[in-house]
């Protein structure tokens, strides 16, 4: 499944108007939920339905411009969201039957049916998030004991607003927590925006997170229910991994998830380790028994090993992927065959992020040192614009062998030999056999050791 957007980051929502549309018939009792209506002032072939940052499932949309669809699997947090492609948010329990008419300008949606109120707020809710918290730059320009103080009070705000629907009390009482989940998010990543916003570094009272401090991050019943406490459950262990290549915090991670007592939990971020399985990695083994002991979903399992097969296929020793016929500087074409007879140092790179641009400079720099040397020197882009790419090699005046992928990122050459960051670099020897798939970058002091043949 695609991953989307995380709920704290979504895009501005705003609040939709009473409903223009004849009321729909009650669904009591259903095991199912309905939702349907009209495109008003657009045209899409299919909208998404999305739930934690996943798309469930394809929803058509007619020549008429009308959709219908029945879901039968409903989370336990009922909070969805409809891509179309802006995105909105959708409340869908057991009964629910709604009907909307969508335009691009959403305050002008309008809605009716079974659990429309509930949408209603989730509206206003995302609409808040956004005005109140996410995009109100002043507000994380604050000193900390004024930030949190202004913090709480505009969420003390929605929970006005919240309260005064009257909604039922388990509705009521997960959008409460919602909201003190959300504001310690915010109290999580403000030192972050205050450097941002003013370039200095925040100094913190040591009672400032003293709110998440309190929190249970291992309550199975609370990451099922709740949107806004997966995001800080994500957030607190996934920042563990700030390196994906480093052996040591792949381990740490694994033995922190692993202690975890919620099975849910452990589930969710053993999935989600798994696309770290690929060629070059050491911890490919590790990570495949942890899959397999916290995801029972045989789909799952399935292409976890098969990845695992595959990267051992790429290991060091054995033959390098191929590409071919890749747009060379000079305006022809190389393949990886070409360059055979010499030991080859690859970087990956992209023009757009900046870290690159730095090794590319160190590059240059190496380059000098080991003039002279039988090592050819290749860098492959994947940028997907050309002229970008030709701009950048032309500024930087890079030597050696300057190629661009031919499918940018989804070429077959990046994801065979598993490249999920950038930059990268490779070392491949005269025969085209990998000598290793994670090589020290230019600015490394020990990348002149690791390039020299006799070591």
């Amino acid at each position: 499944m695609k991953r989307i957007i995380t709920t704290l980051t979504i895009v501005t929502l705003l609040t939709a108007c009473g409903s223009q549309v004849s009321p729909v018939s009650h669904q009591e009792g259903k095991e199912y939920a309905v939702i349907y209506g009209k495109l008003l002032d657009f045209s899409v072939p299919k909208m998404q339905l999305i739930h934690n940052n996943e798309v469930i499932k394809d929803i058509p949309v007619g020549n008429d411009d009308t959709f219908r669809d029945t879901i039968y699997t409903i989370a336990n947090d009922h909070t969805y969201y409809l891509s179309y492609p802006m995105l909105f948010p959708l409340y869908i329990d057991k009964g629910t039957n709604i009907e909307l008419f969508i335009r691009l300008e959403q305050s002008k949606v309008t809605i009716s049916g079974v659990h429309a109120e509930q949408t209603q707020y989730l509206i206003e809710k995302n609409h808040f998030w956004q005005k109140e918290i996410a995009n109100s730059d002043t507000l994380f320009q604050q000193e900390p004991r004024e930030f949190k103080k202004n913090l709480r009070t505009r969420f003390d705000k929605l929970k006005t607003k919240l309260e005064g629907y009257k909604f039922e009390k388990n509705f009521l009482r997960n959008q409460q927590n919602w909201i003190e989940y959300s504001y310690i998010y915010a109290l999580i990543v403000y030192p972050d925006r205050y450097k941002f916003f003013t370039n200095k570094k925040v100094e913190l009272p040591e009672d400032f997170y003293a709110e998440r401090d309190k929190i249970d991050f291992d309550n199975a019943q609370e990451f099922e229910s709740n949107d806004s406490y997966r995001e800080l459950v994500k957030n607190k262990y996934f920042e563990q991994i700030s390196d994906p290549n480093d052996p040591e915090q792949i381990d740490k991670f694994i033995k922190q998830i692993n202690a975890l007592k919620s099975e849910n939990i452990r589930a969710y971020f053993a999935e989600n380790l798994a696309p770290l399985i690929r060629p070059g990695n050491t911890k490919n083994e590790e990570i495949l028994k942890f899959v397999f002991q916290n995801v029972k979903d045989k789909k799952v399992r399935r292409e976890t090993q098969g990845s695992y097969d595959k990267a051992m296929k790429i290991t060091k020793g054995k033959p390098a992927p191929i590409f071919t016929n890749y747009e060379n500087a000079q305006g022809g074409t190389t393949s990886l065959t070409d360059l055979r007879g010499k030991r080859l140092y690859v970087g990956i790179w992209a023009t757009w992020f900046y870290p690159c641009k730095a090794e590319l400079l160190a590059l240059k720099d190496l380059q000098e040192k080991l003039k002279g040397e039988d090592i050819e020197f290749v860098c492959i882009s994947v940028d997907s614009d050309r002229e970008v790419w030709r701009e950048m090699v032309d500024e930087i005046q890079l030597k050696g062998v300057q190629l661009i992928a031919d499918k940018a990122s989804e070429s077959q050459f990046i994801k065979e030999c598993g490249i999920v960051e950038l930059p990268t670099f490779l070392i491949i020897d005269e025969k085209g056999n990998i000598i290793s798939l994670n090589a020290p970058h230019p600015s490394d002091p020990n990348i002149e050791k690791v390039l020299d043949r006799k070591k």
